[in-house]
């Protein structure tokens, strides 16, 4: 019998290897006769995998009873529907919950489980006899099994505690519970050491209750309040991700006791108030983001930024870096705020994906059902024309330039620590992401307390509080011959808000503020002078070169320093990052950039593949536009290059001379994927 695995960023069924590239079809909501037809519009799009719920709620049409092959409706025959798509020579992905959600009541449970939370002994009996009764159905159709074709399964849905319907039980208010439980184990059993934390005076862990930072419209979160209040509310968060990745472990193990051999999976919200990440994915063979990104990514400047940010870290978590939901069409209620999702949208939102290091993506919903509109197929069959040849346009690219086997091109990592998203003392328009994308300087995202650092220069990007552990991260990272860069906001303290000199920075002398004039900052005498106004960090560094600034009637000051550190170094500016400062350090430090564009609202990643480059740009702005490119990463490839457009198929050839910069055609909120090929490579 086959093995089935995860390697190199795809689904390995013996030794043939599946990109995870598909859509959603919901059999149960669609008319069994049309089932084949709509099969036959997923191959013509090229796609030869499909993913499925399976609801617990309509399958047990009666309290303890189950009906999987359409006794008492056709559209629960889930048995004839996997033989179809096994004769089809489809590929399948099962999501049998025990939550779907899916808009369907009470998020696909049946009502008499879905009174308790999912750890409560009583639902955990009823979801288990459920799994038992799918599974039954399920196995025969696992990829290890002869004829086989189910080649992954998603545990559960978008794991999350739910306070909102279940905070009574778990001890947020009235009794204690969970939460209280789970204080008593982080604290270890001393409630003066919780007390401490907190400001508070409690006899004993019952007492205690959480510190929840508001979702209101207008709310800042937690930023400007006391620590006390912060660290009550980080515990809170704490013990969300202790909940879920719970949950997720009970399920796993539940579907692996069950006879479930292929990969298990988990999706994931793409913020970080419910789920630690790479938690998740310790108890998983990989984890999944669902992404819905507004019309064109319009709902602000920085969407598609945002969006790209979630992939890049995404990418440093997962086994694959997958969408296990990517908008396809809307559900019902959306489609007011949306409008009508075009053509240029999926081109926009599936490159931007391609050009954060995904590797796949299940489009959601690749059909229309009941709730669920303006998708490339509908219920009959039948195609919504002008989206419909766009998907088979992508899926054309995705198979040419093979997403999983491409190495992204970039030295550059960017720190990214979740809980500070998660607990709102970080807005996601940090200044440092902010002016890394209007300079079109692509980055790798890590979280600087849990992950191994490997590219040679690392830009800080986070507030002034960080765990003791990823202070000592980043001090062994510099240690070891990495370069450091971080600006006004910079590590000094731990979590417990106490002051920490781990990693070498200097704290600052001075604040010089209230300028109303642009001043200048030159790193050396041979460097460009850079136009700056904001308040300002003056520094007096003992051991320590200065970098100084020139302010008139303040003087000259040294607003920064580049401080040597075992093998490497830090570089220091007490001031807020600009496009053009970013890019005179990176310039200055010689940080090898590898792409980027000049030209406003364009964003470019570069990969490659054996001896060919694939660029992949976007023009996130609202008009159409000529593009320059500068690919310094290709300045030493020798003699003339082979250009081809795989969204047009043109193709050109570049000389040596003609390389910098390169320029392309742009049409608004669009892209393209460029491949670049020495004439003559094979």
């Amino acid at each position: 019998m086959p093995n089935v695995e995860i390697r190199k960023k795809q689904i390995w069924v013996g030794k043939k290897a599946f990109p995870l590239l598909s859509g959603e079809v919901h059999y149960w909501r669609l008319n069994p006769s049309c089932w084949k037809e709509i099969l036959g519009r997923v191959r013509e799009m090229g796609l030869e995998t499909i993913a499925t719920y399976v609801p617990w709620d309509y399958h047990e049409y009666q309290r303890g009873h189950f009906d999987f092959t359409g006794k008492t409706d056709p559209a629960r025959n889930l048995r004839k529907f996997l033989e179809l798509t096994r004769k089809e020579g489809f590929k399948v992905i099962i999501r049998p919950g025990p939550y779907i959600y899916s808009e369907w009541p009470n998020e696909g449970a049946p009502a008499y489980a879905y009174k308790y939370h999912r750890l409560h002994p009583v639902f955990l009996q009823y979801a288990n006899a459920y799994l038992r009764k799918v599974c039954a159905v399920i196995r025969p159709f696992l990829a290890t099994k002869p004829g086989g074709h189910i080649v992954m399964l998603q545990a559960d849905n978008e794991i999350d505690p739910w306070p909102d319907i279940f905070g009574p039980q778990y001890g947020l208010t009235g009794k204690p519970g969970l939460f209280q439980d789970f204080l008593k184990d982080h604290y270890r059993g001393l409630i003066d050491s919780l007390n401490q934390s907190w400001g508070t005076d409690y006899k004993n862990f019952s007492e205690a209750g959480p510190f929840i930072a508001t979702m209101l419209p207008g709310e800042t979160g937690l930023a400007m309040k006391g620590d006390k209040e912060l660290r009550r509310n980080i515990d809170y968060l704490k013990f969300k991700y202790h909940y879920s990745k719970r949950v997720a472990d009970w399920n796993v193990s539940a579907y692996r006791a069950l006879g479930i051999d292929v990969p298990i999976y988990l999706n994931l919200y793409p913020f970080f108030y419910a789920h630690d990440w790479q938690e998740m994915q310790s108890v998983s063979d990989m984890v999944g983001v669902d992404l819905y990104p507004s019309a064109e990514m319009h709902e602000d400047e920085f969407e598609q930024r945002k969006m790209v940010d979630k992939i890049r870290f995404l990418s440093r978590v997962s086994t694959v870096p997958y969408i296990a939901e990517f908008a396809a069409g809307v559900w019902h209620a959306r489609h007011y705020e949306t409008g009508v999702l075009t053509p240029n949208h999926y081109r926009l939102i599936t490159l931007s994906a391609i050009q954060g290091g995904i590797a796949g993506w299940n489009w959601y919903m690749l059909v229309n059902r009941d709730n669920w509109y303006m998708s490339p197929i509908n219920e009959w069959g039948r195609v919504r024309g002008e989206l419909y040849e766009v998907f088979k346009q992508l899926v054309t690219v995705f198979r040419k330039i093979q997403p999983p086997s491409m190495k992204k091109l970039t030295g550059i990592a960017v720190t990214y620590n979740p809980i500070q998203y998660a607990a709102r003392t970080m807005s996601g328009n940090s200044p440092v992401l902010v002016a890394l994308n209007k300079a079109d300087i692509d980055y790798s995202l890590c979280d600087p307390a849990k992950m191994k650092i490997d590219e040679k220069f690392l830009l800080y990007s986070g507030n002034q509080w960080l765990e003791r552990s990823a202070h000592e991260n980043l001090r062994r990272y510099v240690e070891q011959g990495g370069t450091l860069i971080a600006f006004r906001d910079y590590p000094r303290k731990d979590e417990n808000f106490q002051h920490a000199s781990v990693i070498g920075f200097e704290e600052p002398q001075s604040v010089l503020f209230e300028f109303k004039k642009a001043f200048d900052i030159q790193l050396s005498p041979e460097r460009p002078r850079i136009r700056l106004v904001s308040s300002v960090y003056t520094f007096a560094p003992e051991e320590a070169a200065p970098i100084i600034s020139d302010f008139g009637p303040y003087g000259r000051q040294t607003v920064g320093y580049i401080k040597k550190v075992g093998k490497g170094r830090i570089v220091h500016l007490g001031v807020e990052p600009t496009r053009e400062l970013i890019l005179e350090i990176l310039n200055y430090l010689k940080a090898g950039l590898v792409s980027y564009s000049p030209t406003r609202d364009i964003n470019t990643a570069l990969f490659q593949r054996g001896k060919s480059y694939f660029l992949v740009i976007t023009n996130n702005g609202g008009e159409d536009k000529s593009a320059s490119v500068f690919l310094p990463a290709l300045d030493d490839v020798k003699g003339p290059l082979r250009v081809h457009d795989l969204m047009t198929g043109q193709t050109s050839t570049l000389s040596q001379g003609q390389r910098q910069p390169f320029v392309t055609e742009l049409r608004r909120k669009d892209g393209k994927v460029i491949e670049f090929r020495p004439v003559g490579a094979a």
